[in-house]
């Protein structure tokens, strides 16, 4: 049977460390959305604190359960929607880490850490063991990566073939690097036959760098349903399961790759330069 629902993204002007501002903020839009049927609503990488990795993240990281898991947690409830982001988590060990936060009606549904770290995140954040996280939802399951981890092929090809049909991309991207932006949200689409939802941050968060903007919704054929420009505000976008189903089946990526035995298989036993025939 054919479901049908809202997938949305909110774009935010996150200010560093105005926790309750950014919060308010992003509240409003989710309720918005949530009043005019969206259903999975994707928000920034870091929105919460605010991202500047020079300016005191270390302190503004917290724990699960902690202010912003309960925050969206009850946001969630309200609203009857499923909430994606990431937050600087404060690790039980030690150090922090980049983690993917999804929550829903029911309550807290998961938790993950970005593996893949972008530049100088490598100095501030400890990265997870896993890449990507696949979690089940009452409106569809829903695969995350977070930012400069949707720039590996490998990683939401992994989450499609473990069954994500939205892949949510909770984002603080570069405007210096807005064209990769545009670029990889519309591949990672297409390879995999699933709908991307990117949701990212946009201005400046204290003396950090400039921020792309353009959250954007693309649909499993490579093809930008909408995409926002620099200004905050949030846009959703209906999705079928079935046009999924028969994006997959018109350009048959996953499935022919799992006929031939996948790339890794095919690269082992061809791994040498043969001679050239003469």
């Amino acid at each position: 049977m054919t479901r049908q629902f809202r997938v949305a993204v909110v774009q935010t002007l996150s200010s560093l460390g105005a926790w309750e501002e950014n919060i308010d903020a992003a509240g409003a839009q989710v309720r918005s959305l949530a009043r005019h049927g969206s259903r999975i609503i994707v928000l920034p990488e870091l929105f919460a604190t605010g991202y500047d990795l020079g300016t005191g993240i270390q302190e503004l990281a917290e724990v699960v359960p902690g202010r912003t898991s309960r925050a969206l947690t009850a946001l969630a409830v309200e609203t009857g929607t499923v909430l994606v982001t990431a937050i600087a988590l404060r690790l039980p060990g030690g150090g922090i880490s980049d983690s993917s936060l999804v929550v829903g009606p029911g309550g807290l549904l998961a938790i993950g850490h970005k593996r893949f770290l972008w530049a100088g995140e490598k100095t501030v954040f400890t990265p997870g063991a896993d890449s990507g996280l696949v979690v089940q939802t009452p409106f569809g399951t829903v695969g995350v990566v977070i930012c400069y981890e949707a720039g590996f092929p490998e990683a939401v090809r992994d989450l499609a073939r473990r069954g994500a049909e939205i892949v949510a991309v909770p984002s603080a991207f570069g405007h210096v690097r807005l064209h990769v932006w545009k670029l990889l949200t519309r591949s990672r689409a297409l390879e995999n036959g699933v709908v991307v939802a990117a949701a990212g941050l946009t201005g400046q968060c204290g003396d950090g760098p400039r921020f792309a903007g353009h959250s954007v919704i693309v649909d499993p054929r490579g093809r930008t349903i909408i995409e926002m420009d620099e200004r905050v505000g949030a846009v959703s976008a209906a999705v079928a399961s079935q046009a999924i189903l028969e994006a997959r089946d018109e350009v048959p990526y996953l499935r022919d790759l799992d006929r031939l035995g996948g790339i890794t298989d095919i690269n082992e036993r061809n791994r040498y330069v043969r001679s050239a025939i003469r």
